[in-house]
């Protein structure tokens, strides 16, 4: 009997405490709401509190509550660029537990979230560079649009040329994309009810669409203006009887007016055309159900669209229903497309560089007039070489993979040419390698490099002329080395271009002498 009275008094006891407090608190705080992760530390708890203020004092009552064993909560209707104290309680019938609370700013700028990045749902294709790291992403795990990635607010160069929606566009009031999401992937569609207008009222076309860059405010999301390496994973569909049917992933030169897409020379309503002919202003990775990969740019001298640069349509691809991974390479000189990780086209000529030296506006986006069009986006990833303490030289010391990129040319990797790492590259006589790179223009530079060998080597740097790739000016120097590594070093401005846009510049090292030379830990800084 004493027994049964203890343990009923144990029992009793236990039912009566309050739940453990949660941990490993996370929080994400963009412009529209602040994501709160945490990990539930009792067994007992029937929910969680959630509370949050401007002020560092707890309020009396939650903003909150969250019934349904979730560990994870979006805190919504906040102020831009406001720092809020967050408190995180479990609680059951005997009350609450103790607060676990962080400190969380809507901030307007996105990051990387390095636990994301490390635990990805689906690899990337092996079309990714060796090399090569993520930069910018989007999973689509959330239940909303990270809207420091992305606008709402559809508009491109075509629309602003043509006048479509104008008005709308400068009073922000475009129609807004139809959008879903399940805790993997965004669907973007249109329907007979979504958007609730048309974008073409002409044709009932509607467009849902998601970018990074916005025409209004000429905010951008995304600088991208160093190229890199682009991929999404989509699947895509439509039902009934729709007209019109697009589904996309481009890029667009980015406003807030159209010097970009007029050719310089071209004036049209007051704006001077700045695009150098032959130099893309629009670049379709996929269009239509068919994939069609375009590039866009012949303008003629009164703002007309003529024709395109390039189209090319993949064949033994299935895209209607199933999951398809489309990449795009965009470097300094090429532009290469990607389906699957296969390479589809590669346009890369020397003397038709069609790579714009800016950044571009990224969309994702549904069209259609009547029935539904749906495009399912599972990740959208940018990948770009990394550069360390104010290289602005990718794989400076060939360490980043065994195939030289982004240098070309006839030099090899050596182990016994390294200087440092395991890797440096071996010049025979009349071998030679080269980068193009994208600096700021008009900016002095210093570049450095080491070199062993009793050899000649000759350096040349290269400003280049857009699309052409005609050296404008060059500085070089040629060197005799010595048995063991040497620094050298050169000094060098970077040519004009409009505003902050990048300037061209290749890097060359050649083997001129009549023995071997080595190489490694090449450099360029800003002065």
């Amino acid at each position: 009997m004493r027994i049964l009275f203890f343990l009923l008094f144990i029992t009793a006891g236990a039912v009566g405490q309050t739940p453990a407090v949660p941990a490993n608190l996370k929080t994400l705080g963009t412009r529209s709401w602040i994501r709160l992760e945490w990990t539930d530390q009792a067994s007992d708890q029937q929910g969680f509190k959630v509370y949050w203020s401007e002020q560092n004092q707890q309020p009396l009552s939650p903003g909150a509550t969250i019934v349904d064993g979730k560990q994870r909560y979006y805190i919504q209707g906040l102020k831009e660029e406001t720092q809020y104290y967050v408190w995180l309680e479990a609680y059951n019938k005997a009350g609450s537990s103790k607060p676990i609370s962080v400190k969380v700013s809507t901030t307007k700028q996105w990051q990387l979230d390095k636990d994301e990045l490390s635990n990805l749902d689906i690899a990337s294709s092996s079309a990714v560079p060796v090399g090569m790291e993520i930069f910018w992403n989007d999973e689509f795990n959330d239940d909303f649009l990270n809207r420091n990635k992305w606008s709402t607010n559809y508009y491109s160069n075509i629309d602003y040329l043509k006048k479509d929606n104008l008005l709308l566009m400068q009073h922000d009031s475009l129609p807004q994309p139809g959008m879903t999401f399940n805790g993997h992937s965004i669907n973007l569609f249109t329907n007979d009810s979504v958007p609730l207008k048309s974008f073409y009222p002409e044709s009932g076309r509607k467009i849902s669409s998601i970018q990074t860059y916005d025409w209004r405010t000429n905010e951008n999301y995304l600088d991208n203006s160093h190229g890199g390496y682009f991929e999404v994973r989509v699947k895509r569909s439509s039902t009934g009887n729709s007209k019109g049917i697009n589904t996309a992933y481009w890029f667009d030169s980015p406003g807030p007016d159209l010097k970009n897409y007029l050719q310089q020379g071209t004036t049209l309503d007051g704006v001077k055309g700045i695009r150098p002919k032959g130099q893309v202003f629009e670049i379709d990775v996929f269009e239509n159900l068919d994939a069609q990969f375009v590039l866009h740019g012949h303008v003629d001298e009164y703002g007309a669209f003529l024709h395109n640069l390039a189209t090319d349509i993949a064949e033994g691809f299935t895209h209607v229903d199933h999951w398809v991974t489309h990449g795009i390479l965009w470097t300094p000189s090429s532009i290469k497309h990607y389906i699957n990780g296969k390479l589809i086209k590669a346009y890369d000529n020397k003397n038709q560089i069609y790579s714009p030296n800016h950044f571009m506006n990224v969309f994702l986006g549904s069209y259609g007039a009547g029935g539904q069009v749906n495009m399912e986006v599972d990740y959208i990833r940018a990948y770009n070489w990394p550069l360390e303490n104010g290289n602005e030289l990718p794989n400076p010391g060939f360490e980043a993979n065994t195939t030289l990129l982004p240098w070309e040319g006839s030099g090899t990797l050596s182990v016994a040419s390294a200087r440092s790492g395991q890797y440096g590259v071996l010049l025979k006589p009349g071998q030679s390698i080269e980068q193009y790179v994208y600096l700021n223009n008009s900016k002095d530079y210093e570049l450095t490099y080491w070199v062993k060998g009793t050899g000649k080597l000759k350096a040349t740097v290269g400003n280049l002329k857009q699309v052409s790739g005609d050296v404008e000016q060059s500085k070089d120097q040629t060197m005799t080395g010595k048995s063991d590594y040497t620094e050298q070093r050169l000094k060098f401005q970077t040519g004009k271009e409009y505003g902050d846009y990048m300037k061209t510049v290749r890097v060359k090292f050649t083997n001129t002498g009549d023995t071997d030379l080595n190489m490694d830990n090449i450099e360029i800084r800003k002065k």
